[in-house]
């Protein structure tokens, strides 16, 4: 799939993969990796997001570690070095590598209305994103670590749609409580439980993955993006 260099503020060189949309012109779409890097998953999930409309370009955040990452989670010891491999990001500079990618659409067209997912890891990368930069709306799949970034971060911030799985393990219930609570305090922000379902419930063949979740789950996210 074609990847394109993004020239970052401080000077890295960037990879991401680009896919252009299916129906030519499409609204420009930051999307935001799981804990895997730029693997199968995610390459589907761009060409997916590509089909409905959008022209999705997909940042190599790991690449500052290690270049070209691709992991099978579920390989148990590949899935503990996707652990590693976040455990080891600077997430602040993960930001401004996602705000690169903004403004690469930015650049092309300035009023382009560049909007952003992402999953997982990701899913907390698109609440920075909505809190930290010019990005029009983000939609965060299952985010972790939005029960301490919440609580911690201002009031204002870009429209924002969170799909919270029920039963996450990575999100006990007093954790999604402080989410809840943090939402229903902030305007900008909705959020959306999916009672059954486990982390990664909108990852087609992952282990976890409910048709009928993802299914209403993309449905709210056109309607969110597309509003």
């Amino acid at each position: 799939m074609p990847t394109i260099t993004l020239n970052t503020p401080d000077g890295f060189s960037l990879p991401a993969l680009h896919v252009p949309s299916a129906t030519g012109t499409g609204q420009p779409l930051v999307l935001i990796q799981e804990i895997f890097g730029i693997n199968a998953a995610m390459r589907e999930a761009a060409q997916h997001w590509a089909a409905l409309g959008f022209e999705v370009l997909c940042p190599d955040l790991f690449a500052r570690q290690r270049p070209g990452v691709d992991l099978d989670p579920t390989q148990p010891e590949q899935f503990q070095a996707g652990i590693q491999l976040m455990m080891g990001m600077d997430q602040d500079l993960a930001i401004r590598d996602l705000e690169a990618a903004r403004q690469w659409f930015a650049d092309r067209e300035a009023s382009a209305r560049v909007v952003a997912l992402g999953y997982c890891l990701g899913g907390r990368l698109a609440v920075r994103m909505a809190l930290e930069t010019p990005v029009a709306a983000t939609v965060s799949y299952y985010g972790v670590g939005l029960e301490q970034l919440l609580p911690a971060s201002p009031a204002a911030s870009a429209p924002c749609l969170l799909h919270i799985a029920g039963n996450d393990g990575f999100v006990p219930p007093p954790a999604r409580e402080i989410i809840l609570a943090e939402v229903a305090k902030r305007p900008a922000l909705q959020a959306h439980v999916y009672e059954g379902c486990d982390h990664a419930f909108a990852r087609p063949h992952g282990e976890h993955y409910n048709a009928a979740a993802a299914e209403l789950a993309q449905t709210r996210t056109l309607a969110f993006l597309r509003a």
